[in-house]
C-alpha cells in the first residue's frame, strides 16, 4: 500500500508577530510539526504495520520545516519531501492545496493521504478537502480509525453524538482530528538517525503552476485585519431551591435576549 502524509511547521509560541501584511513572521517563531498531523502520521503507521507498503512525507514551508519531516521520519516515514519556495509565500488554503496536489502527483498514485483536520496557526479546516478535489479522490473527514479488509477501508468517521462507520474504495483522502490517538512519539535513536537523512527539496521550477495560480499573486482569499481574542465568558454558580434556580436562569436569559 502506497500512503502519503501531509503535514505542516507552526508556530508553537504565542509570542508570533505579523508583518504589514497580516501574515505571521515564521523567521523567529519556535516552531513545530502542527498537533493533529501527529495524530493522521499514526494512523498512517498503524494502516503501514498492518497492511504493509510505505509512507512519503510532504510538507511546503520554510527550510526549517525538515524538522517536522525528520520528526515523521524517525517515527517511522521511508521518505520525506519538502517543498519550499519564495512563490509560495502568501498563499492562500486554495494556493497550498495545488502545490502539494502538484507535488503528490510527480512522485505517482497513492492508495491513501493523511492530512490533519486543521492547522494550529490557521484553523480553517480546507486544504485537506481541497487536496482531494484536485487529486481526483473522495475524501472522508474526522477520521478516528482505519482498518483494511478486502480491499477496502473501515472508516470510523466522528460525527456529532457518535462514530460513523464507512467502507470506501481506495485511493482516498482521510483528514485526521487532534487527539483521536496516542501518536508514537521517536526514540533517541531513530531521531538521530532521521537527523542525518537528507531531505530533497522541491521548488517553484519543479512543478507545472502557474506563478497566477500560487503564492500571493493566486490567492484568492487575503486576511483583511487582526484583533485580540476575548478573555472568554465568565462562570456563575446559581444555588438554591429548584424554584429560585429556575427563576434565576429564567433572569439571566432575559438579560442575553436583551444584550
Amino acid at each position: 500500500m502506497k500512503i502519503a502524509v501531509c503535514v505542516k511547521h507552526v508556530p508553537i509560541s504565542e509570542n508570533v508577530e505579523v508583518d504589514q501584511n497580516h501574515r505571521l513572521i515564521r523567521d523567529n517563531a519556535e516552531s513545530d510539526i502542527n498537533p493533529c498531523d501527529l495524530n493522521a502520521m499514526e494512523t498512517a503507521l498503524r494502516l503501514k504495520q498492518e497492511e504493509g507498503g510505505t509512507i512519503d512525507v510532504y510538507s511546503m514551508g520554510p527550510e526549517d520545516a525538515t524538522a517536522s519531516l525528520k520528526k515523521c521520519l524517525a517515527m517511522g516515514a521511508d521518505q520525506a519531501c519538502l517543498i519550499s519556495g519564495r512563490k509560495f509565500a502568501g498563499g492562500d488554503t486554495l494556493g497550498t492545496a495545488r502545490v502539494l496536489a502538484e507535488a503528490i502527483q510527480k512522485q505517482g498514485e497513492y492508495d491513501v493521504v493523511f492530512t490533519g483536520s486543521e492547522s494550529s496557526d490557521g484553523g480553517t479546516g480546507q486544504v485537506g478537502p481541497m487536496l482531494a478535489e484536485l487529486l481526483h479522490m473522495p475524501d472522508v473527514s474526522e477520521t478516528v480509525e482505519v482498518k483494511a479488509g478486502n480491499g477496502l477501508l473501515n472508516v470510523k468517521k466522528r460525527v456529532d453524538g457518535g462514530n460513523l462507520l464507512l467502507s470506501v474504495k481506495m485511493p482516498v483522502l482521510l483528514t485526521v482530528p487532534f487527539g483521536c490517538n496516542e501518536p508514537t512519539l521517536p526514540t533517541l535513536r531513530t531521531q538521530r538517525k532521521a537527523n542525518r537523512a537528507e531531505i530533497p527539496v522541491v521548488g517553484e521550477d519543479d512543478l507545472d503552476l502557474s506563478a497566477e495560480t500560487i503564492g500571493e499573486k493566486g490567492a484568492l482569499s487575503i486576511v483583511t485585519g487582526l484583533e485580540a481574542a476575548s478573555g472568554g465568558n465568565s462562570a456563575e454558580k446559581i444555588s438554591g431551591s429548584d424554584d429560585e434556580i429556575a427563576a434565576k436562569l429564567y433572569e439571566l436569559l432575559e438579560e442575553g435576549r436583551n444584550r
